[in-house]
């Protein structure tokens, strides 16, 4: 197994994840989460895990928490992935969420999404590796939540539709 790539987890990154990711929230009635240094050192590790395995997998997530991964590419140099190629990703999932039948099947397309906007989460951990790939400069990126949300039976409580 290849090593991991570098942390790029600044300050400034997360920061900008956390802003990003607290916006969305608002736009659907959810409460601002707040970043947990721990959770931080967690999402640092399933980064890092994620790039040394060379996919984006929840294998290994501990079941209290949910996760939200996201991997770039580009042939361009050696910057690290914006905050924003992740959250936008999984934010445009809305398109596929079905308000009026929320509990109908669509965690394969919108999973990212209401675990961006689900109420019940306050705590948020962020990680970002980046560095040269095989063949492109790779960034992964992971969110990871607490308390878990995409619960079964909770969607309409924790879902709102934009306000």
């Amino acid at each position: 197994m290849p090593a991991p790539l570098p942390d790029q987890t600044s300050a400034e990154f997360q920061q900008e994840m956390l802003s990003q990711i607290n916006a969305y929230r608002a736009q659907h009635g959810a409460p601002p989460l707040t970043l947990d240094p721990a959770l931080v050192e967690y999402s640092k590790s399933r980064a890092a895990k994620m790039s040394a395995d060379g996919k984006l997998s929840h294998d290994g997530l501990q079941d209290e928490y949910g996760e939200n991964a996201s991997w770039q590419a580009t042939s361009s140099g050696p910057t690290a992935g914006p905050a924003a190629g992740a959250t936008t990703s999984w934010y445009n999932e809305v398109k596929n969420y079905d308000f009026g039948s929320p509990e109908g099947p669509h965690h394969g397309v919108t999973g990212h999404f209401t675990a961006l906007v689900w109420k019940s989460t306050t705590k948020l951990g962020v990680g970002r590796v980046s560095g040269q790939g095989s063949q492109w400069w790779e960034t992964y990126i992971v969110a990871n939540f607490s308390p878990a949300g995409n619960m079964t039976g909770d969607f309409q409580a924790n879902v709102s539709a934009k306000i």
